[in-house]
C-alpha cells in the first residue's frame, strides 16, 4: 500500500510540473563568475566583555555576515548579519581571545569570501591609540583608556614590562608621542585601583606612516591611441603600501583615472577613453595618497601619449580648365570630422608630397576647386591635395598630372626694310613677350609669291 501511494505522488508531482512548466520564471543559478569583494579595514575595539567591530563598506554589499571562533585554526561560526559596517559583540569572557572575520552578501544573496581574521581580547582595562585607527601620519597621538570606576592610577610606557614607567593619576585620555621612524608602534599600560590591586598589562598598536612616494608611472597602449581606445595604467609606490588612493591625470583633459590596488605597492587600471578625447603629446601624471593621509609628490611619466584620428583623404579628380599660365584643379570635398584645411602641393616631377611646393591653403571645407596661376605655358605639373585636421594631421590624396595650354606664339610685326646695300639689308621687328619664347627664325625667298616655312632660312 505504501509503495503504491509513493508512485501516485510521484506521478502527480510530475504532472504538476509538466503542466506549469511554461509558467515558471527562469532564475539564473550560476553565480560562479560573480566577484564579491571581501570587506577591508576590519578592526576591533575592546571593553569589558565587549568587542566593537568596524570595517569599510563594499559598494555591491546588500548586507554583511560576521563570523567568530576562539581557536584560530578552526572554521568560524556565523554569529550575526547586518546591513551596517559596524557590529558589537557582547557577553564575552574578559581575557579570552576571539577571532573575527566578515563577508559580503550582495542583492542576489551571493556571499563572497571572508576577510582576513583579526583577534580581539575583551577586558575591563584597555587602551586605544587615536580611537583605534590603523594608521597615523603624526608622532603626536591621543591615548584613550578604559578601566573600572575604582581605578585611581595608571602607568604608560613603550616597553611590555613598562621599564622606567611611573604611576600617574588615571585619566580617560592622554596626549602621547610615538617613537621616531615609520612602522608599527606599541603603547603599553597597566592600572591600579584604590586598594592597590594592579591590572594585567594591556597594549595597543598603530602604524606610523609619515611619507608617501611614487616610484614609477607607466602606460601600456598602442601609439597613438585611437579614439575610444584603451590603455593599461600602472603606478608603483615606495614601501609596497596598500589601501591607498591612486589616480592618473591626462594633461589637457579633465580626466581623472582611478587606479586600483592590485598587489603590494602596485596600482593599476585598464581604462577605455571617451571618443571625444583627442590630442597629441599629452602628459601623464600620477597622484597617490596613502592610508595614513600622506600625499606623494605628483609624478610625471617620462614620455607622453597621443590620441589621434588622421582624416580620411579626398579624391583628386584632375584639371577642369587649363590656359597658357593656369591650371584649375578639382577634388571631392571632405566629409569627415575635425576639418582644419586643405593644402595643395605641386611639383614638376611625379611623386608629390608635403615637402614639395605648397600652392595654397584653403580653410573652406566645401571648396572643391582651385585655379593655380603664374605657370609656364605648355608645361606638365603634378598635384596632390592633403586634408589637415585640428591636430595638424594630414592625409594625402591621389596624384594627378595636368599641363598648361601650349598656344601658337604671337606673331611679330616686321618693319620696313632699311639700310639696303648691294649685298645686305637690315631687318627689324617688334618684340615677342610670350612666356614660352624660345627663338626667332628668319626665312627668305626670291619668289614674289611670298616667303613660307619651306623657304630657305637665313
Amino acid at each position: 500500500m505504501k509503495k503504491s501511494l509513493a508512485i501516485v505522488l510521484v506521478m502527480l508531482t510530475f504532472g504538476a510540473i509538466n503542466g506549469c512548466l511554461n509558467d515558471v520564471e527562469e532564475v539564473p543559478l550560476d553565480h560562479s563568475n560573480v566577484e564579491i569583494p571581501s570587506p577591508e579595514g576590519l578592526k576591533a575595539g575592546v571593553t569589558d566583555g565587549t568587542v566593537d567591530l568596524e570595517w569599510k563598506s563594499v559598494p555591491v554589499a546588500d548586507r554583511y555576515r560576521i563570523y567568530r571562533t576562539t581557536i584560530f585554526s578552526e572554521e568560524p561560526t556565523r554569529i550575526a548579519e547586518t546591513v551596517d559596517t559596524t557590529y558589537t559583540d557582547t557577553d564575552l569572557v574578559n581575557g579570552r581571545a576571539y577571532y573575527y572575520s566578515v563577508s559580503t552578501v550582495n542583492a542576489d544573496n551571493v556571499e563572497g569570501s571572508r576577510s582576513d581574521a583579526i583577534v580581539a581580547v575583551p577586558s575591563d582595562h584597555s587602551i586605544l591609540i587615536n580611537g583605534g585607527l590603523e594608521f597615523t601620519n603624526s608622532r603626536d597621538v591621543v591615548l584613550s583608556m578604559t578601566a573600572p570606576p575604582t581605578t585611581s592610577l595608571m602607568m604608560i610606557g613603550l616597553e611590555p614590562d613598562l621599564t622606567g614607567g611611573t604611576w600617574e593619576s588615571f585619566s580617560t585620555t592622554r596626549s602621547w608621542q610615538l617613537n621616531e621612524c615609520d612602522g608599527e608602534k606599541f603603547v603599553y599600560a597597566k592600572f591600579q585601583d584604590g586598594s592597590g590591586a594592579i591590572s594585567p598589562v594591556v597594549s595597543a598598536s598603530i602604524i606610523l606612516d609619515t611619507y608617501a612616494n611614487i616610484l614609477q608611472v607607466s602606460v601600456d597602449a598602442e601609439a597613438p591611441i585611437p579614439p575610444g581606445g584603451s590603455a593599461l595604467f600602472s603606478m608603483e609606490v615606495e614601501g609596497g603600501e596598500t589601501g591607498g588612493e591612486a589616480w592618473i591625470n591626462i594633461g589637457g583633459t579633465s580626466l581623472q583615472i582611478l587606479l586600483y590596488d592590485e598587489d603590494a605597492g602596485t596600482y593599476e587600471a585598464d581604462y577605455t577613453f571617451p571618443v571625444s578625447i583627442r590630442g597629441t603629446d599629452l602628459t601623464v601624471t600620477g597622484y597617490f595618497i596613502d592610508q595614513a593621509g600622506n600625499q606623494a609628490v605628483p609624478f610625471e611619466m617620462e614620455g607622453t601619449i597621443s590620441f589621434t584620428d588622421p582624416p580620411p583623404p579626398v579624391h583628386l579628380i584632375g584639371a577642369t580648365d587649363s590656359t597658357v599660365s593656369s591650371i584649375t584643379i578639382l577634388w571631392e570635398t571632405y566629409t569627415g570630422d575635425h576639418f582644419q584645411s586643405y593644402r595643395l602641393y605641386r611639383d614638376s616631377l611625379s611623386g608629390v608630397d608635403s615637402l614639395d611646393r605648397l600652392v595654397t591653403t584653403i580653410y573652406n571645407e566645401n571648396q572643391s576647386s582651385y585655379s593655380d596661376n603664374g605657370l609656364t605655358e605648355g608645361k606638365t605639373y603634378y598635384y596632390r591635395i592633403y586634408v589637415v585636421n585640428d591636430l595638424d594631421e594630414m592625409s594625402g590624396s591621389n596624384e594627378v598630372a595636368a599641363s598648361t595650354f601650349d598656344a601658337f606664339p604671337d606673331p611679330v610685326v616686321l618693319d620696313s626694310l632699311s639700310a639696303i646695300g648691294d649685298d645686305r639689308l637690315t631687318l627689324t621687328w617688334s618684340r615677342n613677350n610670350s612666356t614660352d619664347f624660345e627663338s626667332y627664325r628668319i626665312y627668305r625667298n626670291e619668289d614674289i609669291t611670298g616667303v613660307t616655312l619651306e623657304s630657305p632660312s637665313v
